[in-house]
C-alpha cells in the first residue's frame, strides 16, 4: 500500500510561507527509534521506565516541565516526551541498537552516537523523518519516498525485496505509543475526529519544532524554524506545528475535522402578561401609606385584590369600589369571614 507524503515547513516569522523546505535539517529526536528498539527488545507500552531525575554521569538532561516521579509506563513516557526516560532507555539499549533502528526506518544522515541523540542533537531532513513515519503507517520499512505513484511490487519482490515487515505486535505497539501522544500527551492540539498517530518534537536547543504523524491515507510532517537557525521563542512541537498539522489534515481528509459544539439557541424573554396574567387594562391601582400597592382587578371574571408590600404578595377576594351589587356581595362575603391572604 502506498501512502502520500506531504511535507509542510514554515518559517517561524512568516506563517503564510508554507512551501516545503526540503533542505531544512531539523534535529532528529531518536525517541521513535528508541521506542521501536525497546519494543523489539520484548518491552511493551506498559513496561515501566524510570522517570526520576538523572543525578549521575556527565550527561544529565532534565524534563522540559521539570516534573519527575515514580516509574511510568513506556506509553506515558512517550506521550509526555520524558527526556530522562528517553535517555535511560537509550543507555539501556545501547547506541548501536538505536542507530540501527534509525537506519532501518530510512534515516541516512549522520547521527551522533551518544545519549544526547535521544533528545535531538543530530540533523536530518524533514523528508527522512516523514518517510520514517510512513514506515509505521505501511507496516514495513524502509520506505523510499518518490514523487509519482509506483506500481505495487509483485509477489517475488514482496518476498525477497529489501523491505521488512513489522510483526503485528510490533506495529500495534508503535501505534499505541503514537496514538497516546495525541490522545493524552504533548500532541493533543493535533487531535482529529478519526484515529490519528503522531509525535511532537522540540530540539534540545529549541531551534526546531516538529509534528509528524499520519491519519487516513496521509503521512504529514510539519517543521517550524528560523532560516538563520536561531532559537525559537515560545514555540514547541505541541504548539504551532501540531496545530498546522491538525488544520491541514482536517481539510485534506473527509470526516477528519472535529465536530464543533452546537451553539445554544437564543431564548426569547417571556412576556410579563404570560408569567402573571393580570387584566391591567381593567384594574384599579392604589398606593398605600406604608410602602404598599393594592391592585383591584379580575382574572377570568373573578374579582381579586392583590396587595404588594415588603412581606410579598397577598391575594384576597375582590372588593372593588363602585361595582354595585357585585361590590355589596364582596363586602358581605368579607363580613362573613374572609379567608386569610394567600402568600
Amino acid at each position: 500500500r502506498q501512502f502520500p507524503l506531504t511535507l509542510v515547513a514554515a518559517k517561524a516569522g512568516d506563517p503564510e510561507a508554507l512551501p516545503a523546505h526540503l533542505d531544512a535539517q531539523p534535529m532528529f529526536e531518536a525517541l521513535e527509534a528508541v521506542a521501536l528498539d525497546a519494543l523489539e527488545d520484548d518491552m511493551t507500552p506498559d513496561t515501566l521506565v524510570d522517570n526520576s531525575p538523572i543525578t549521575q554521569g556527565p550527561y544529565r538532561p532534565k524534563n522540559s516541565n521539570d516534573k519527575y516521579g515514580d516509574p511510568i509506563p513506556l506509553r506515558d513516557a512517550f506521550a509526555r516526551s520524558s527526556n530522562v526516560a528517553a535517555v535511560r532507555l537509550y543507555q539501556q539499549l545501547g547506541d548501536k541498537a538505536v542507530v540501527r533502528a534509525a537506519r532501518d526506518l530510512g534515516i541516512k544522515s549522520k547521527l551522533t552516537a551518544d545519549p544526547s541523540l535521544a533528545l535531538g542533537t543530530s540533523g536530518v531532513t524533514l523528508l527522512e523523518l516523514t518517510s520514517a513515519y510512513a514506515a509505521f503507517a505501511a507496516g514495513r520499512w524502509p520506505v523510499a519516498p518518490h514523487a509519482l505513484a509506483q506500481e505495487e511490487p509483485g509477489i517475488l519482490s514482496s518476498l525477497f525485496g529489501p523491505q521488512r515487515k513489522f510483526g503485528g505486535s510490533l506495529q500495534s505497539g508503535m501505534e499505541d505509543l503514537l496514538a497516546a501522544c495525541i490522545e493524552q500527551g504533548t500532541g493533543r492540539a493535533a487531535a482529529l475526529r478519526i484515529k490519528s498517530f503522531g509525535k511532537t518534537g522540540t530540539s534540545q536547543d529549541s531551534r526546531d519544532a516538529l509534528f509528524i504523524g499520519y491519519a487516513g491515507d496521509l503521512v504529514v510532517g510539519v517543521w517550524v524554524g528560523n532560516d538563520d537557525n536561531t532559537p525559537l521563542k515560545g514555540i514547541n512541537g505541541g504548539g504551532l506545528p501540531a496545530r498546522i498539522w491538525h488544520d491541514f489534515m482536517a481539510s485534506a481528509i473527509k470526516g477528519a475535522a472535529p465536530v464543533a459544539a452546537p451553539k445554544p439557541k437564543p431564548t426569547k424573554p417571556t412576556p410579563a402578561s404570560d408569567a402573571f396574567p393580570i387584566g391591567i387594562d381593567d384594574a384599579d391601582i392604589q398606593i398605600g401609606n406604608q410602602s404598599s400597592v393594592t391592585i383591584n382587578t379580575n382574572i377570568g371574571g373573578v374579582p381579586l385584590d392583590l396587595r404588594l408590600d415588603k412581606d410579598g404578595v397577598a391575594v384576597e377576594p375582590g372588593r372593588r369600589a363602585g361595582a354595585g351589587a357585585g361590590a355589596g356581595a364582596g363586602e358581605g362575603a368579607g363580613a362573613g369571614g374572609n379567608p386569610s391572604p394567600q402568600r
